[in-house]
């Protein structure tokens, strides 16, 4: 992948039909929505040496939040010697009957970068789906888990965990949740009625459903109405997307207006909207280049920015590498020694570019070729991102639905789910290059040094460029199809 930045002084000649005129004005700032967050296994910790490293990257990202279920850290509903509570006979009170050590380290480790844990409570996902034998006994063991990750007890983090989840996928066959939806609903209460106990200031939701655009749905029409009859807490309806029948990054714009409706006409108009899962490709069946899937990703960060999600999270921000499951996710980013490649670098860039403050852009489009920008104290962050759409993503459906097939061992579980309606305008315009036209910039008339990083790997700069007297630098990128470019402007 080839490509050059040149600058040029405004009043230069109009770009070529085939280039597109991006313009940044950065005098007109706002706020980014906070939708930095991840899923994944931060590293290495006590029984699991195997996890590479991922705090340097999230670092470098600006994760803000990480989600907790991909760790060893569930609450199994049966004995299980890796369960946060191993022994359902133990006794409740006693901190020797919790397996707190993985989870802990884990969760410093996410601290250490300055981000939050939102903890998902869940049982032990493949190898257990059962609901809870005992709801009663249940509730109590989630307060001391509460208890211990909120306020310190049995040796917890000094760091309080404030953002509660109940539940992982109820609805995806009986991959997930093996028991009824009303068992569901009981656990979700017990679940509320332990966090309140030890502190009713904390945040919960849920369920994390797999399936959200399936109406009349028991874990979608039917937890909002028990939650409303019972007077639950519900701070946030959390839910999940993947494109693998679409391979559209517009989707989740589609999906939160659905969803944000449904809560509006529930009376949950307090209610957050969080996407707990998000990534180009979910099923193990799927497959496309490193490089088409950073690029859905860069392009999906810019427009997710334009949703009525609240709180967003991509999964999976780590090597892959699964305790349970026992192979390597295909959602992972990187190699599984923790290597970077184009997933990586597109969170990497776009999370250092969607921070700070927000700068308006025009210029691009729904078909790919996005752009965002944000001003960071001394510097001016342009990002890039030219996804292009794989033609079976263009071909017309015959109806708006996705069936596929998840192996389990020697099973092959047939699922299928709703999608949004198809979009013609996904197919990309074939831009090959963008003229940057940074407007207002705080330096008229000094020099800045630019800097141009790309998912391929390649930096070129610092180099220098004018800015007019009026404020205004233009820059020239070659766009290549499923590029992402960052941008950085210093002084």
């Amino acid at each position: 992948m080839s490509s050059t930045v040149e600058s040029s002084a405004a009043g230069a000649p109009a770009p070529a039909p085939s280039t597109r005129l991006l313009v940044v004005d950065a005098s007109d700032e706002r706020a980014f929505r906070p939708l930095n967050g991840v899923g994944g296994i931060p590293g290495p910790a006590v029984g699991h040496a195997e996890f590479p490293d991922m705090t340097p990257l999230w670092r470098e990202a600006g994760v803000t939040v990480v989600r907790s279920f991909d760790w060893v850290s569930r609450l199994d509903t049966q004995n299980n010697p890796e369960s946060l509570f191993p022994d359902w006979d133990a006794p409740v009170d006693d901190p020797a009957s919790y397996h707190f050590a993985a989870t802990d380290q884990w969760v410093e480790a996410v601290h250490s970068i300055g981000a939050e844990v939102m903890f998902t409570v869940a049982s032990s996902i493949p190898s257990n789906k059962l609901p809870a034998q005992d709801v009663d006994l249940y509730g109590r063991v989630v307060e001391h888990i509460v208890r211990h990750y909120a306020q310190g007890w049995a040796g917890g983090p000094s760091k309080p965990i404030r953002i509660w989840e109940f539940g992982d996928q109820p609805d995806l066959g009986p991959l997930h949740f093996a028991g009824r939806p009303e068992e569901f609903f009981a656990m979700y209460r017990a679940f509320c009625e332990a966090v309140r106990r030890v502190d009713p200031t904390l945040t919960v939701g849920g369920p994390a459903t797999a399936f959200p655009l399936e109406a009349g749905a028991p874990y979608r029409e039917g937890f909002l109405e028990f939650v409303r009859a019972n007077d639950l807490p519900l701070d946030f309806f959390s839910f999940l997307w993947f494109t693998d029948g679409s391979r559209d990054p517009l989707d989740y714009r589609f999906v939160a207006a659905e969803l944000r409706a449904l809560l509006d006409r529930y009376g949950f108009t307090d209610t957050d909207l969080t996407l707990s899962y998000w990534n180009y490709l979910a099923v193990p069946s799927s497959s496309a280049p490193a490089a088409e899937k950073g690029a859905f990703q860069a392009a999906t960060a810019v427009y997710l920015q334009d949703t009525v999600i609240d709180h967003a999270f991509f999964f999976r921000a780590d090597s892959g590498r699964d305790p349970h499951y026992g192979f390597v996710d295909p959602a992972g980013v990187g190699a599984a020694d923790g290597a970077p490649d184009e997933r990586s670098r597109a969170l990497a860039l776009a999370g250092r570019a969607l921070r700070g403050r927000r700068l308006a852009v025009i210029g691009g489009d729904e078909s790919g070729l996005a752009c965002a920008a944000g001003r960071d104290g001394d510097v001016v962050r342009v990002l890039v991102a030219n996804y292009v759409a794989p033609d079976s993503a263009l071909a017309e459906r015959a109806e708006d639905r996705f069936t596929f097939r998840i192996p389990i061992g020697a099973e092959r579980i047939e699922l299928g789910l709703t999608l949004p309606p198809q979009r013609r305008a996904l197919a990309s315009a074939g831009v090959e290059s963008a003229r940057v036209d940074i407007r207002n910039l705080p330096w008229p008339g000094r020099t800045v040094r630019v800097t141009r990083t790309s998912i391929n790997g390649t930096v070129d700069g610092p180099s220098e460029a004018r800015v007019s007297d009026a404020g205004e630098v233009q820059l020239d990128l070659d766009l290549v199809p499923r590029s992402v470019f960052l941008l950085e402007l210093r002084p």
